[in-house]
């Protein structure tokens, strides 16, 4: 009974640390198959970023632009030399055009909807992720209400004011479209138009009080962009070192 008993007890070990290895060895599989998805999502993130923070540096780029050319057209209104207004031609473009802002967050947002987000191990990248998230959200909730102040106060006045067609032709920039060569005499009497169209425009206090106001909610954004930017350098850099 003895060896018997031995014997039983030796079969009953020899069970359990089977099944001890074969859960170990789940283990193994199941946080190599974890690892690997992490990784998919890690590197995925790293492509987002990559474009977001592109996007970001095109859209910093721009908006300084901008400043420059808000700038221009105030101190062009405080100035008594109507032959000054040469000093906006510069920044027409620049002043009147609206750029979308896109931010990709794919990635992120899936790992988020999906409750895959705890799968990343390293938790000072999930908490710049959400940061980030974060931050997107101001740059892109101020965009959209300085686009709603832009349309009012800037397309509307110009739609009204300005005959493009002028601008057109002083743009040398769409001299290949131009269905012959016009003389310079023509060109002048574009040019003067365009100066009158201008001078009424920074006349137009919808315009003027819009401009005004840009000036301050473009400086804020701006800053608002870059600290995004500097948020996604970090948080790019703490991935790359995560992947190596």
């Amino acid at each position: 009974m003895g060896k018997y008993f031995k014997y039983a007890i030796g079969e009953i070990i020899l069970v359990v640390i089977g099944i001890l290895i074969a859960l170990q060895i789940n283990n193994w599989n199941e946080e190599s198959k974890q690892s690997r998805i992490e990784q998919t999502f890690l590197k995925r993130l790293k492509i987002d970023l990559e474009e977001n923070i592109a996007n970001l540096e095109s859209l910093i780029a721009f908006q300084e632009k901008r400043n420059e050319g808000v700038k221009a057209f105030i101190k062009f209104s405080l100035m008594e030399n109507s032959d000054s207004i040469r000093m906006i031609f510069p920044h027409f473009n620049t002043v009147l055009r609206w750029d979308d802002m896109t931010i990709n967050q794919v990635t992120f947002k899936e790992m988020q909807s999906s409750g895959k987000l705890d799968i990343i191990q390293n938790d000072s990248i999930k908490i710049k992720l959400l940061q980030l998230d974060q931050q997107y959200q101001i740059v892109l909730k101020r965009n959209e209400t300085i686009k709603i102040g832009h349309e009012k106060g800037f397309s509307e006045p110009y739609g009204k004011t300005v005959n493009s067609m002028s601008f057109f032709v002083l743009d040398e920039s769409n001299k290949a479209l131009f269905p012959r060569r016009y003389s310079k005499e023509e060109m002048l009497v574009y040019q003067e138009e365009f100066i009158h169209d201008l001078t009424d425009l920074v006349n137009n206090q919808v315009f003027m009080n819009s401009l005004i106001g840009s000036k301050y909610s473009h400086t804020l954004v701006l800053g608002e962009m870059k600290e995004a930017k500097r948020k996604a350098e970090e948080l790019l850099s703490l991935i790359k070192s995560e992947l190596e």
